[in-house]
């Protein structure tokens, strides 16, 4: 077989003509030179037969550069220039890589755009919702800054809420109500024995942005949360809903007297309680935003410690507002036994009993010294405040001073009594203090 070097054209063995184009075809080996108008050499071809079918041209330009390719034969009527080329395994690695990266960013595209759509977050919100997984409904909800809902917390909260089973539902969007920032959901929902229900959702456009790309669309919660919700302990109390702690950046100003207030956002429905006070037994409840508007814990139990130390500071108070008062010392020697905001309220009880016990001349009874025994406490928490109230015996050693009748003289003499007192303490962050008391009268004579 004879291979035209002109058109291509498959020709018999034995011919001496391109059957095709007409042209001279030349023995094996045989060099075929073409000259411009001129005369002078500007290509040489060669064609060399191979076994396989395919034939090799060589050019060879007067520069002696060298080009090939590959023609494959069997195209009768083509050209050379019309033939099909062979492209090199490196070209056809890179038009493969090409495409294959093409495939890659038109699908990343539409998995995004589909993934991110607010449609998409409204149906799977719901769907997480109906199948109680907590965890997909906790992130795909929007929270004000200051929520105290954690995702553990939310969990535990929505489990003791006890949603009904949903059978099934569809979500529908809103049409006319769109907007650049929010997107309005309406689903349909059964549940068995309740018939269908009616839920609205609203989706919020965010301010970031996912994979640098695509906005991110999350479920309002308005409507879902109590923004504001109060929360009055007592004062000096270490409080927690739902396991998180209650700081500062929850408190706010509380005008009443032994208790703090904190304000916090949480979701509507029942939520867990703890509040440790100093020397009372740990408080474990719960509250229901939806039935209360406020949760308030100020009733507490004392512990068996907490009212052993309470005694002793009423014990403590008692004695030494007398005896410094007896030995006719400053306020100031006492004023640490009460509250900042009671101090200046006590100076002028402290004053006139220090009046009352001095020696002058001309008494006729002096006393001497007053000492307290037989305690017996009651304790109670209520309003924030822990009140006492403490009944004693006393004793009491004065001088009586006599004249008249001739004879006059002074005796010693010994008195003994009972005594009430009641006081009220508020936690300063410390210890606990006096914030409001009953200093009893002690008579001996």
């Amino acid at each position: 077989m004879r291979i035209c070097p002109e058109c291509g054209t498959n020709n018999s063995d034995d011919a001496r003509f391109c059957e095709h184009c007409g042209r001279k075809l030349d023995t094996d080996d045989d060099m075929m030179q073409e000259k411009n108008q001129d005369g002078e050499l500007t290509e040489t071809i060669r064609i060399v037969r191979e076994t396989d079918g395919e034939a090799t041209r060589e050019f060879q330009t007067g520069a002696d550069r060298e080009v090939k390719w590959e023609e494959q034969t069997g195209q009768r009527g083509k050209s050379a220039s019309q033939g099909s080329v062979r492209l090199s395994l490196v070209q056809i690695i890179a038009i493969g890589e090409a495409v294959c990266l093409a495939v890659v960013i038109v699908a990343f595209f539409v998995i995004g755009f589909t993934k991110y759509n607010p449609r998409t977050v409204a149906e799977k919100y719901f769907s997480s919702y109906a199948s109680r997984d907590w965890a997909a409904v906790y992130d795909l909800l929007e929270f004000p800054e200051d929520s105290a809902m954690q995702e553990e917390q939310f969990a535990d909260m929505m489990d003791r809420t006890q949603t009904s089973d949903i059978t099934n539902y569809t979500v529908k969007a809103v049409d006319g109500e769109d907007s650049d920032i929010a997107r309005n959901f309406d689903v349909e929902y059964s549940v068995p024995g309740e018939g269908a229900s009616e839920l609205r959702l609203t989706v919020v456009r965010q301010s970031s942005k996912a994979l640098f790309l695509f906005d991110v669309w999350k479920i309002s919660a308005a409507g879902m949360i109590t923004d504001g919700y109060s929360v009055v302990v007592p004062s000096g109390a270490e409080a927690a809903v739902d396991g998180v702690e209650l700081n500062d950046k929850y408190k706010v100003e509380d005008s009443s007297e032994g208790t703090d207030m904190y304000q916090i956002s949480v979701f509507n429905g029942v939520h867990s309680i703890e509040v440790a006070v100093p020397w009372c037994e740990l408080y474990e409840g719960e509250f229901d935003t939806s039935a209360d508007s406020s949760a308030t814990v100020t009733e507490l139990t004392l512990s068996e410690t907490g009212a052993k130390a309470l005694q002793a500071k009423m014990e403590d108070a008692l004695e030494r507002f007398y005896t410094s008062a007896a030995a006719g010392e400053d306020y100031s020697e006492v004023s640490d036994l009460f509250a900042e905001s009671a101090a200046p309220e006590y100076k002028s009880v402290y004053d006139d009993l220090k009046e009352s016990l001095a020696s002058e001349s001309g008494d006729y009874y002096t006393m001497n010294q007053i000492t307290f025994d037989n305690f017996r406490c009651d304790f109670n928490v209520e309003a924030g405040l822990i009140t006492g109230e403490m009944d004693c015996g006393y004793t009491m050693d004065y001088t009586y001073k006599y004249s008249g009748f001739g004879s006059s003289g002074s005796q010693s003499k010994t008195s003994e009594g009972s005594a009430y007192m009641r006081a009220s303490f508020a936690y300063d962050g410390t210890t606990y203090r006096i914030q409001k008391v009953s200093m009893p009268t002690v008579w001996w004579y």
